[in-house]
């Protein structure tokens, strides 16, 4: 039987953890108070969902085990990058199990979307819509005419709001099934129609060649938080130039390479006081590499609009001081 999950967030972890049998991590790469929401309709062989932040974010997703998923974003700030791609509101994102996707939204993200069983995929589609659809999983990021993307839009919102408003004759798998088979078959239909061929070519080799640059740099830096490294370490971890890495950063993640190594620091500081409320903030700066306690709660602050010590009561329930 479908049921309705909703969930409210002002924390990008527990964000991260809202969709069901998603694998997602979220760092926190604008200044302010992060807020979050998602709504989904669970049915047997897939998913209708939606998702809403408004800050600045990285994002590591990998969908659930044996689905494809299809979704377009409702609103979206310019700059947001998907797969390597700007992320427009024309965009069609396609997404699979089969490999892990970045995502980094420029600032408030609001994205609609299907998640449906391959099984469903085998038993709904034609072999040529298929095709297409298998074609579109390996493009990840499809430009469609913004006639299409409107449509789409309207179309998935519109089956959201009747399913929930109906969602006592979704008790039955026959109409589960209904559901979810005249949902993907008109998205299909109407993003076969409104691929744009020409745009939607898979992403040109440079600028494959610096998307790796960047993801090799953040490898880097995840692996070493707690390490005294500096950008002439990231570069040769990258195998690129000072110059290659400041412009790479600056074209798929719209920061600088410092910039991002402090953020992906003041994340893993935030998870540290939530998980060990015992921890002095003085130690947890030190180990990851604050120069002191008071350049960490500035910068803190300036990220999450709070200081470490209301995050410690927050989660512990207990004042804490330095």
């Amino acid at each position: 039987m479908a049921q309705i999950y909703r969930h409210e967030s002002r924390d990008v972890d527990d964000q991260a953890q809202a969709l069901n049998d998603w694998e997602q991590a979220y760092e926190q790469l604008g200044c302010g108070r992060f807020r979050g929401s998602c709504w989904q309709m669970v049915m047997d062989q897939g998913v209708l969902l939606r998702e809403s932040t408004n800050r600045p974010l990285a994002e590591h997703i990998v969908p659930p085990k044996d689905h494809l998923v299809i979704a377009v974003p409702l609103a979206v700030e310019p700059g947001s990058v998907f797969a390597g791609r700007p992320l427009e509101r024309e965009s069609l994102l396609v997404l699979s199990d089969r490999e892990q996707y970045d995502l980094v939204s420029a600032g408030e993200l609001d994205i609609v979307g299907l998640s449906v069983h391959r099984d469903t995929l085998a038993g709904t589609l034609a072999p040529s819509k298929i095709e297409w659809l298998e074609q579109a999983g390996r493009e990840r990021n499809l430009e469609l005419t913004p006639e299409v993307a409107a449509a789409i839009r309207h179309m998935l919102l519109a089956v959201c709001d009747g399913a929930e408003r109906e969602i006592d004759s979704l008790a039955q798998d026959a109409n589960e099934s209904t559901l979810l088979s005249a949902t993907l078959t008109q998205a299909v239909v109407l993003a076969m129609r409104g691929d744009r061929g020409e745009a939607a070519s898979s992403i040109p080799r440079r600028a494959d060649t610096r998307l790796r640059v960047v993801k090799r740099a953040v490898e880097f830096m995840r692996a070493n938080l707690a390490n005294d490294i500096g950008v002439p370490d990231i570069c040769n971890a990258a195998c690129a130039s000072r110059r290659t890495l400041q412009y790479c950063f600056e074209e798929f993640m719209h920061t600088t390479p410092q910039a991002y190594l402090r953020a992906l620091r003041l994340n893993e500081a935030r998870r540290a006081l939530k998980l060990r409320a015992d921890q002095p903030i003085t130690e947890v700066a030190t180990l990851l590499g604050f120069s002191s306690a008071s350049h960490f709660t500035r910068h803190y602050k300036l990220m999450f609009d709070e200081l470490p010590s209301e995050t410690l009561r927050v989660n512990a329930g207990a004042p804490f001081s330095l």
